[in-house]
């Protein structure tokens, strides 16, 4: 059981680093929103229509991932500090 409590937040951390830095990688010109010719990143840049809609399940991941990763590490340093 030790070894578990010990390995999760690192999993954890690892699952909301990811989710981020594909973010990074896939979405560089973000925030892609919706413009005049289509749809526009930050820069200006046309994207697809798949690209917005990819765009906006990555940025729905990630507003579901970090909060609720924020608080399982919250609570497992609680859990850490009671031993």
């Amino acid at each position: 059981m030790r070894k578990l409590r010990d390995t999760l937040p690192t999993f954890v951390l690892l699952v909301m680093a990811s989710v981020f830095i594909y973010g990074m990688v896939f979405y560089h010109d973000a925030p892609i929103r919706p413009c005049a010719g289509g749809f526009c990143g930050k820069q200006g840049q046309p994207h697809t229509v798949e690209e917005y809609h990819s765009f906006n399940v990555w940025q729905t991941t990630l507003f579901i991932v970090w909060p609720i990763g924020m608080i399982a590490l919250l609570l497992l340093r609680g859990i850490e500090n009671k031993d």
